[in-house]
């Protein structure tokens, strides 16, 4: 698999699949039912979920940003089509934020209901 040009999130299913528990966005339930993947290992952080890949524990997914941020030389990343959405949220504080933060955030979901709109 690692040497296709991209893979659909149906092939996933017959894999094992590392969960992050803590920080991750990719879990079995986002299957159907009857074609859901089996747990290869768990962990607690993105480091963790790349080096239990690397070792071959399963696969997994990343966001498009950690797969330009992060390399490791025994893991390929490979474009995924057919993928279920994953909600993204943005957190700042409610007082005693920098002045610009609420200006922030309406630019921000602003943005995102573009892209949601095309």
């Amino acid at each position: 698999m690692a040497e296709r040009t991209e893979l659909d999130w149906a092939e996933l299913a017959g894999l094992p699949l590392i969960i992050n528990t803590v920080s991750g966005t990719t879990f079995p339930d986002m299957w159907p039912d009857g074609s859901r993947p089996e747990v290869g290992a768990e962990c607690r952080n993105f480091d963790e979920w790349l080096e239990q890949v690397a070792v071959g524990l399963g696969v997994g997914t990343a966001p498009v940003a950690a797969a330009r941020r992060y390399t490791h030389p025994f893991v390929r990343l490979v474009p995924l089509t057919g993928a279920p959405p994953v909600p993204a949220y943005l957190a700042h504080p409610s007082h005693g934020a920098h002045p610009q933060a609420a200006r922030f955030a309406h630019h921000a979901w602003r943005a995102a209901d573009e892209l949601g709109a095309s």
